[in-house]
């Protein structure tokens, strides 16, 4: 007799997915790897203070621009690959091949060697790995209706972002301790030629590839829209294409949430991404200090998400993205009032303490707006969106700072950033879609 065990869904292995790829942000993009690339491998061979600072500077450049060209390739593709998985039944496959691309990739990069030559290698490799990265994610986005109901999803949704936030602090405190402090780390890797930082990859590698195995290996069935029918990326694009022009009559709340989404969620990913430079360059934070708070920063955004995805699944994904989005405007005004470290410290942690349910009640909205069987193909156009506004947090805080000529007041150009969001989100009439799905209407369609 089979076991009841074996047809559970697998909300476990859903989970581990976000734990496994989220190393790939913490370790690769935000704190070492890509760190080693833009200053270690730009800078090698160049004397003097004033050579050294002009090839950071061009490290710096030469990264930004190959990830500006990765946002393009995935605003291309997610929409397209979205539709053959919905279309064709490929979700599964593409899911796989995205993801084991993504290790592939994360494991070519010890080629990149302590040495100017290799600076574009690294930049590209990168660039590649955000891409194949973002794909992924997609695919295991339009996982989570399959896996849930409408009463837990915020649930397993918010769960399986908190353990991609405690799967960060797990591999960053791991890589550190192993590879990087002190010296060499414990497994007495040189610094000869940036192998203690080269060999760094090949472990991220390795652990995503442990932490996304379960999923792919079980995998929700993902039956085809239109089976047997041939299917070529001209015709995916015409069919997205003809979808958005139905979308502007049928799906108009579809529409609105997507642009107001990609606002507010650019702002989260702001906060993030310029947390570093924001407590070296305004608060004076050392290289240890600044792991230290991004540690810290992972472990309240992972407790955050945690009780927030339970708290979407009592009150719906709106009053979470709105109190969410006013917590961190609020939050982002009290350090830019205050300039004094322990209320960067204080305020800081708890901005991240509203990020992660932003995030997780944004994922579930867009489940509960996405008709039966178009879900892939809608995470796709919300990653497209997002990445055609994804240059605004990051604009504004460098606006904010040319103008004002320091850099803590660019925390006004994230608040900005997520006022203009916020002011976005609010008139969307969501209907159902937005309140608790205990409540008589609420089903995936959206109330008129």
């Amino acid at each position: 007799m089979t076991s009841p065990r074996r047809h559970r869904p697998p909300v476990v292995p859903f989970a581990l997915w976000d734990g496994g790829m989220s190393a790939f942000s913490s370790v690769i993009l935000t704190f070492v790897f890509a760190t080693y690339v833009a200053s270690a491998v730009a800078s090698e061979g160049a004397v003097g203070e004033e050579a050294v600072r002009a090839a950071q500077s061009h490290g710096s450049q030469v990264l930004t621009t190959w990830q500006s060209i990765g946002a393009v390739a995935v605003a291309l593709l997610a929409p397209l690959l979205g539709n053959l998985a919905d279309a064709g039944g490929a979700r599964n496959a593409l899911l796989r091949i995205t993801t084991l691309a993504t290790v592939v990739t994360i494991a070519l990069m010890p080629l990149v060697a302590l040495d100017a030559d290799y600076l574009t290698l690294g930049a590209v490799l990168i660039a590649l790995a955000v891409v194949f990265s973002e794909l992924a994610g997609v695919f295991v986005n339009s996982v989570l209706p399959e896996i849930s109901t409408p009463a837990n999803r915020g649930r397993v949704s918010g769960t399986a972002w908190a353990v991609g936030y405690w799967g960060s602090i797990v591999c960053l405190g791991l890589v550190l301790v192993l590879f990087v402090m002190p010296g060499t780390g414990l497994l007495g890797i040189t610094d000869e030629d940036g192998w203690n930082y080269r060999a760094i990859p090949l472990f991220v590698a390795l652990w995503i590839l442990a932490g996304t195995l379960p999923l792919m290996l079980r995998t929700p069935r993902h039956p085809a829209g239109a089976p047997g029918e041939r299917w070529t990326p001209w015709q995916g694009y015409a069919s997205i294409v003809r979808r958005v022009i139905r979308a502007v009559k049928e799906e108009p709340v579809m529409l609105q949430y997507l642009v107001a989404s990609a606002i507010y969620r650019d702002g989260l990913g702001a906060v993030f991404s310029i947390a570093g430079v924001l407590a070296a360059n305004a608060y004076g934070f050392s290289t240890v200090e600044i792991i230290v708070f991004g540690i810290a920063a992972n472990l309240v955004a992972g407790f955050g998400v945690f009780l927030g995805g339970r708290v979407d699944d009592r009150v719906g994904p709106r009053p979470v993205i709105i109190a969410g989005c006013v917590g961190i405007i609020v939050l982002g005004l009290v350090v830019l009032a205050l300039d004094a470290t322990a209320v960067f410290w204080v305020a800081g942690l708890a901005i991240c303490l509203f990020v992660g349910p932003v995030q997780s009640a944004s994922r579930n909205l867009l489940t509960r707006l996405s008709l039966p069987g178009r879900e892939t193909e809608n995470f796709g156009l919300y990653a497209t969106t997002g990445r055609a506004l994804g240059f605004l947090g990051t604009a504004a805080f460098a606006a904010a700072v040319a103008i004002s000529g320091e850099t803590r007041t660019g925390i006004l150009g994230i608040v900005l950033v997520m006022v203009l969001g916020l002011a976005a989100f609010l008139p969307i009439r969501l209907g159902a879609a937005g309140r608790a799905a205990s409540a008589p209407a609420g089903r995936r369609r959206v109330a008129p």
